[in-house]
Parts: C-alpha cells; structure tokens; sequence
C-alpha cells in the first residue's frame, strides 16, 4: 500500500504550481459574480418602510417645576405632562434630539414628527436635525412611554 500512497503527493506537488493560479482566478471570477448579481438584485438594498399606521407632530416645552408639557403641534392642544423625574426613557431621548438642535443652533419652534408603523416599529424624528430613533429599538416599555401620545390625540 505504500507504494500507491507515496506517487500521489509528489504528482500534485509538481502540479500545485501551475493549479495555484487557476483556482484563485475561479474563486476571484465566482467572488465578483455574486456581488454583480447582488447589486443587480439590490440584494444589500434598505428594506422599504413599512406603512404608517399613526403619526403626531408634538412639541416638548419645560415646565417651571421640571416637568415636561407635550402638545400636538397643529393645534396647540396638551396632549400630556409628564411630571419632574418620571419617565426616564422619554426624557433621555427628548435631551439627545435636543441636544443636536442646540449644537446647530436650532430652534423649539418645529415640532417633532412621532410615528407608529405596522408591526410594532415607532420613531420619534426631529425634521429640522435629520434625527431620528427607532424607539422599538429600545425595548416595549420604552416605546409604550411614548404610545400614549397617539391614544391622547383625537383623529390621529
């Protein structure tokens, strides 16, 4: 049996350096092809949106005891008030949103576009910063803080 077994290894041993090249131009010709076809198949594109069930436009003003007011946009209505040191979550986000629009000197006076998709997704956007956080991200509690604003809000 060794007398079979020796001759193979030597026979690709002489033919390993001529394969070599061979083999890494299929593997590169087969890389190139999947990626062709999944650009071609927008295969790495954005999952489309899904549909909106609900959306409010809010503001969020400081109240003079700590709390927060929240108010639907168009009609200047108080739609909640979270009271000073509650909802941690609700404040944390408002502060990061408020934040970026300090820093690129920014106004309150555009309102923050809160939105339900289909499928339990929410986000709170700031149209004047670009901003947005995927609430849903957050875990369910977090994103029932903010849920309450569409139930308040008659029509919505």
């Amino acid at each position: 049996m060794t007398t079979l077994a020796a001759p193979l290894p030597r026979q690709l041993a002489r033919l390993a350096p001529r394969l070599i090249p061979g083999v890494v131009a299929v593997t590169l010709c087969g890389v190139l092809l999947c990626a062709t076809l999944a650009r071609l198949e927008n295969f790495a594109g954005a999952p489309a949106a899904p549909p909106a069930i609900a959306k409010a436009e809010l503001t969020f003003t400081d109240l003079a005891d700590g709390g927060v007011a929240v108010r639907n946009a168009a009609s200047g209505r108080l739609v909640a008030t979270i009271p000073a040191r509650d909802d941690g979550f609700l404040r944390m986000t408002l502060r990061l949103l408020a934040a970026a629009r300090l820093r690129q000197h920014i106004g309150q006076e555009q309102p923050f576009m809160l939105t339900e998709f289909a499928g339990g997704r929410m986000r709170l956007a700031d149209p004047a910063t670009g901003l947005s956080v995927e609430l849903e991200a957050f875990g369910p509690s977090n994103v029932g803080e903010f849920t309450h604003f569409f139930t308040a809000e008659p029509g919505a």
